[in-house]
């Protein structure tokens, strides 16, 4: 069985692997074309189609904003976590059971294990993914 700390590791080392391996960051919109997100060597990302001049603004910047240094600092913050939550597990398995350090431990871990849950509520089609972990 897999461990849900392991599991959104995995999860985490896949995206980081396709956003190192994007195109060079920061993106921006194209400020000669507002259709265009263009890397940081103003090479093309993406070039923006949708039924309104509003849906394409909206998703051009929705694409320019979700470039691969957002995504490694949002892949960073959820390892911070992950981490917060295996140091809570071990302070919690160095104390005795019925003692007040004991106790705040468990709700720590507790509370930190629902983190994880919803972190992983992305991943739930992932075939790894188990049941048990929905929140």
């Amino acid at each position: 069985m897999t461990d849900l700390a392991d599991f959104l590791r995995a999860r985490i080392a896949e995206r980081r692997a396709i956003a190192e391996a994007a195109s060079p960051w920061p993106w921006k919109i194209n400020p000669d074309d507002p259709e265009e997100v263009l890397a940081s060597d103003n090479i093309l990302v993406a070039d923006v189609f949708a039924l309104s001049s509003n849906q394409t603004r909206n998703t051009t910047t929705f694409i320019a904003t979700n470039d691969p240094a957002d995504v490694l600092a949002d892949l960073d913050a959820k390892l911070a976590i992950i981490d917060a939550y295996k140091q809570a597990a071990y302070t919690l398995s160095l104390s005795a059971p019925g003692t007040a350090p004991h106790d705040l431990m468990t709700g720590a871990r507790n509370y930190m294990h629902l983190t994880l849950q919803h972190l992983a509520r992305p991943f739930a089609g992932h075939p790894d993914y188990q049941e048990d972990w929905a929140a």
